[in-house]
């Protein structure tokens, strides 16, 4: 990009920003700017930038909420100039780390030191930005939200049931199935064995009676 500062346009870059070709205008990115260049100032006549302890007026307020900045971009063949110039130090270090499989900063370092890596065009490492990609691949896993509804308060006001087979391998009396019935309160459950899954309503029947029986014992 060109922008006009006290001292004439200045030529820059702006690292890892949006490009969107069908857009109609430029959108400037406050985010880059900052960690690029340096602080940016809203006021209500307009947006002021600041680097090097030199402060200046980048752009004037437009309608209500935007503002049109003084700058443009540069040509293709200046911007690739730009690019390389701007790809030195850190930026460059960054790309290697990617290049590398996400190397951290002392392997890509020793790497260099010790000169065994062939077609790595940087003497130096310097330490990069927070690397996107490495957060969140070690960023810890999203915990489930928690669906817990409130129990009943008595006792086999709520029965909850299922009925699994059939099984690969039947027992020695020929069962394949069975049922389970669990006491929503009490977390009591039974497990009724079965030979089909018509014997279901039979069993129910008898779990209902003995869990009767228990409860009135208690």
């Amino acid at each position: 990009m060109s922008m006009k500062t006290p001292q004439g346009m200045k030529k820059g870059v702006l690292t890892n920003v949006w490009h969107i070709p069908k857009l109609s205008r430029n959108l400037f990115s406050v985010g880059r700017f900052t960690k690029d260049v340096g602080p940016v100032t809203f006021t209500k006549d307009g947006c002021y930038g600041e680097a090097k302890g030199t402060k200046w007026k980048i752009g004037a307020r437009e309608g209500k909420e935007l503002f049109k900045l003084q700058m443009t971009p540069v040509a293709p063949e200046q911007a690739n100039a730009a690019k390389s110039s701007g790809c030195q130090g850190g930026t460059k270090s960054y790309l290697w780390h990617l290049r590398l499989g996400h190397i951290g900063h002392d392997g890509l370092n020793c790497i260099v030191t010790k000169n065994i890596g062939i077609g790595i065009d940087i003497s130096s490492v310097k330490k990069w930005d927070v690397c996107e990609g490495c957060a969140l691949g070690k960023q810890t896993r999203v915990r489930f939200q928690s669906n817990t509804t409130a129990r009943t308060s008595k006792l086999l006001e709520v029965i909850h049931s299922d009925v699994c087979g059939p099984m690969s391998m039947a027992t020695f009396s020929g069962k394949r199935y069975f049922v389970t019935f669990i006491d929503d309160k009490s977390r009591y459950c039974v497990v009724y064995l079965l030979k089909s899954k018509s014997e279901v309503a039979a069993k129910f029947m008898e779990y209902a009676a003995m869990a009767v029986l228990k409860r009135q014992r208690l």
